[in-house]
Parts: C-alpha cells; structure tokens; sequence
C-alpha cells in the first residue's frame, strides 16, 4: 500500500511537472520560425549562420549534416531563425547604413545581417532594406551611433598616420577607420618602383564587422637611399579573395 501512494505521488509530479513545462516550451517553440536558404556558390556554413544570425551548430541539427564543412551550391537548407519583427524601408538620396542605424535605434550590423549585406558601405538608392524591430521614427540609442572620435568623412577606409609626405622608418604604426572581415584589414609597403617591401595587419577595435578605428604595426625592408613610397589599407573578400576597398598615403621611407 505504502509503495502504491508513493508511485501516484510520483506520477502526480510528474503530471505538474508537464503542465508547468509544456505552455514555457510551447512558447518558446511559438517564438521560431523555419527559413529556406539555397546555398550559393563560395557560400560557407560559417556565412549563412552570421547572415541569419543563428549558431552553426542549430543549422547543422535542423538538417541533419554529417559533416559541417561540406555544402554544395544548390543545396536547400532548413535554418531555425528566432522571429524577429521588422518594418521595410527604401533608401533614399544621401542614405548610409550608418545614418539609418542612427535614425532607428538599432545596430549596423543587424541591418546588415537582416538583409544579407556583407558590404556595409555599400547600398543603393531604391533598395528596400528590413528595418529590425521598433519602427519608423522610433528613437535613437547609442548602438546605431559611430564610436566617439568617428570621422563625419564616412569612407570605407580612412588612413589617420602615418600622414601624407610622413618620414617613416621600420617598423611603422598604421591607424584609422574603418570595417573588415573578422576585422582585420591588410596593409603593404611600397617602394618608390611600387614593390611591395612589408605586409601586415590591422585591427579594427569594433563589433564584429562594424566600423571603428583600427592600429597595427608592420615591419619593412628598409631601403638602401630615402625616396618616396607608399602605404596602403585594404579590405580583402572572405569570397574570392579579392580587394574590396583600398586606401593609400605616399611616405617619405627612411633607411
């Protein structure tokens, strides 16, 4: 008898216990939504998840992948994307991402992800673009705000110093503003016949992708007289590998 009570008190827990759970988890399941993606080529796992915001992992799950590095062009994709409300806008004469994301309160970069731009300096006249969240007119809040210290000169690359005509020797402090894959932007050392005497990096000090300012050191191969030559910043395509933007500043190298 004693062993009944306590088994129907277990399945009296175990009954509660569902009741509490089941409408937290219907809720919660009420809150995704299923995307279609057809994988295009140069296409990664790794970019389809920061273009929908969601882990490789979940999308991974969702279809069933055997191996995560492995997608092919054609490929429909199931991706569990958490709902997300929004409103559409189109651009206009003198529109920036950055102003946008100022006007309405959110992030660069969800404007950016929200419509699959991988270029946030790049938008069109007549383009509809999905505004995450809120609504038009809604506040401004500082994550659509430059960082302090911004250029108003809003280029994709901006080359703070060394300044033009400059004596630099090795190795040389590169800074300025701007955005890159994984924030990382490249940097040559030319001579005064256009070879490339030093290669390196900068960082940019931002939000994954965002713009901000940048630093870095790189050394060269100094040359045998003083002559002119030159330093240039560019971003690099995670697709191709080619340049997307380039910034450029003539130097005086020093031996």
């Amino acid at each position: 008898m004693r062993k009944k009570r306590i088994l129907y008190m277990a399945l009296a827990i175990c009954l509660l216990a569902a009741m509490l759970i089941g409408p937290a988890a219907a809720s919660a399941a009420a809150e995704t939504e299923f995307l279609t993606h057809k994988v295009k080529y140069g296409e990664t796992l790794w970019w389809i998840a920061w273009r929908y915001g969601v882990k490789i992992q979940e999308i991974v799950d969702a279809n069933g992948l055997k191996n995560r590095n492995v997608i092919y062009p054609g490929q429909v994709l199931t991706i569990p994307k958490e709902k997300v409300d929004y409103f559409e806008y189109v651009v206009e004469s003198g529109d920036t991402l950055l102003e946008l994301a100022h006007r309405f309160g959110v992030k660069v970069w969800d404007i950016a992800r929200l419509n699959g731009i991988w270029n946030t300096n790049l938008i069109f006249v007549g383009d509809k673009l999905l505004i995450p969240g809120g609504g038009e007119g809604a506040e401004p809040t500082d994550g659509g705000q430059p960082s302090a210290g911004a250029p108003t000169q809003q280029e994709a690359i901006i080359i703070s110093s060394p300044a033009m005509g400059e004596a630099v020797s090795t190795p040389v402090t590169v800074t300025g503003w701007g955005s890159g894959f994984e924030n990382n932007l490249a940097v040559d050392v030319l001579d005064a016949t256009g070879a490339v005497i030093g290669q390196g990096y900068v960082i940019v000090d931002a939000e994954v992708g965002q713009y901000g300012p940048y630093t870095g050191t790189v050394a060269f191969t100094p040359p045998a007289s003083a002559q002119m030559g030159r330093i240039s910043v560019y971003s690099i395509s995670p697709r191709d590998g080619a340049i997307e933007h380039l910034a450029s500043v003539t130097v005086n190298l020093q031996p």
